[in-house]
């Protein structure tokens, strides 16, 4: 196995990726997981606050890195990367200082008079981190930080388009004061990471990427794996719903990143009375993404994901939709398209196409908006727009997916939120205490009076 060309960050360092560099990780993170679950909460929220501070302090420039080392993500999308990667850690050290310990009123049944009891999480042991190429700053974010909080040693595997960027958190984790033992970054091939997914030393594995996360699951059952996987979100537009609030949230969020988000607005259904009047500012809001605008989305990360893209919106032409705008493509840039008249059987409509591609449909009812947004195999955020509290009310209930936002794009989000899909959209939660949750177990401590009451 030869890893020629990788970089990553290993005792406080950053180096070539050779294979000893990986075991070295991986060894020094099992030798640093007792020094760093007895850390104090005031030790661990230290740290991430310093990390917070030392982003806020440089984040311009971080923004401008992520972009230049990317190549195909945006100033604007990496300075709220940023944003959201200081909030990450935050919101984390508040959850370290007054989060992690509850009690429990084992006294609430006779037998247990006179007993107290605490419950406390402790850490599983060290965390493989696996992270995706679209969001380079914030994933690594939401795998280190709820690691620090919850007293784990984390190796952080990167996308190996954007390694950097997690080399340049780990740097400022251990600058903050976290032991340079209990986090490295190993950019490593495909071989080398299944290597450390089956490695019995790392008993934790948080993955973010696409569907390889389930054989990463079925490869070590007997292992605490937490999956987030793609998505094929959907908005529903009311008959009551605020037409213009959602034509421009629904652009924005159908076409961050170029599309290249797990919850970016992907289906949008609207009442047929309101229709017409929803294409018409939904394609205004796109329009104004043309190249030579502030709002100008970016290139796909490679020409052959723009080919794929593309090949989807051929399909649903020929399937009967339509373009409404958009279409184009030149090398790895699709212009941002808009389809209409798109059906249950074309492929954008039921599968994740991550790019800058979103169909817009009627729908006669509440209840076909419910059946054509469920028909999908798994989900992690669907939008309902609507002044209606019942219909409200009835479609969060009956929406299958990890998150319904009401008067909002599904991708609506702060970071302390539980996320995660459901079906074959992920397994498991991250967000702050949720992730910490992941990382740890509880431990219930139980003590009963010397002298019997």
């Amino acid at each position: 196995m030869t890893q020629q060309g990788k970089i990553g960050f290993v005792a406080g360092e950053q180096c070539a990726m050779e294979p000893a560099r990986v075991e070295e990780a991986v060894a020094l993170a099992v030798a640093a997981a007792d020094r760093v679950r007895r850390t104090s909460s005031f030790d661990r929220a230290t740290v991430l606050d310093k990390v917070a501070l030392a982003l806020a302090a440089d984040a311009p420039a971080i923004a401008q890195a992520l972009a230049d080392e990317s190549g195909y993500l945006t100033v604007k999308d990496m300075t709220l990367e940023v944003q959201r990667a200081i909030e990450v850690f935050t919101l984390t050290a508040a959850y370290a200082r007054t989060g992690m310990s509850e009690q429990l009123n084992v006294d609430a049944v006779e037998r247990a008079r006179g007993a107290v009891a605490y419950i406390r999480r402790e850490p599983v042991g060290p965390v493989l981190g696996i992270t995706a190429y679209n969001g380079p700053l914030l994933i690594a974010a939401h795998k280190i930080a709820p690691a620090v909080a919850a007293g784990a040693p984390i190796v952080l595997k990167p996308s190996p388009r954007v390694p950097l960027a997690a080399v340049r958190m780990a740097r400022l984790v251990v600058e903050a004061g976290w032991p340079k033992e209990a986090i490295s970054v190993v950019d490593v091939d495909n071989d080398a990471t299944m290597a450390l997914v089956r490695d019995p030393r790392l008993p934790v594995i948080s993955f973010t990427g696409g569907m390889v996360g389930w054989k990463i699951k079925e490869a070590v059952p007997l292992k605490r794996v937490h999956l987030e996987l793609g998505g094929v979100g959907a908005v529903f537009v009311a008959e009551d719903g605020n037409v213009a609030l959602a034509a421009r949230e629904c652009a924005a969020g159908g076409f961050v990143r170029s599309g290249q988000s797990c919850i970016s607005v992907q289906r949008i259904y609207v009442a047929r009375s309101r229709y017409a009047e929803f294409v018409e500012a939904f394609v205004a809001n796109v329009r104004e993404m043309r190249p030579d605008s502030p709002a100008a989305i970016g290139p796909m990360v490679d020409e052959a994901a723009a080919r794929r893209v593309e090949a989807v919106i051929v399909e649903a032409v020929s399937r009967g939709a339509a373009i409404a705008c958009g279409g184009e493509r030149q090398g790895a840039y699709i212009a941002p398209t808009v389809i209409t008249g798109a059906t249950g059987e074309m492929t954008i409509m039921r599968n994740e196409i991550f790019g800058p591609v979103v169909a817009v449909s009627p729908v006669d009812s509440v209840d076909e908006a419910l059946a054509e947004m469920n028909a999908v195999s798994g989900a992690i955020h669907h939008g309902i727009y609507t002044a209606n509290l019942d219909t409200a009310f009835r479609m969060s209930d009956e929406i299958k997916a990890g998150g319904v936002i009401v008067n909002g794009p599904g991708t609506w989000r702060v970071d302390h939120m539980p996320y995660g899909g459901t079906g074959t959209s992920g397994f498991g939660r991250e967000g702050v205490r949720f992730a910490v949750e992941e990382y740890t177990e509880p431990k219930v401590i139980v003590i009963r009076p010397s002298v019997p009451r």
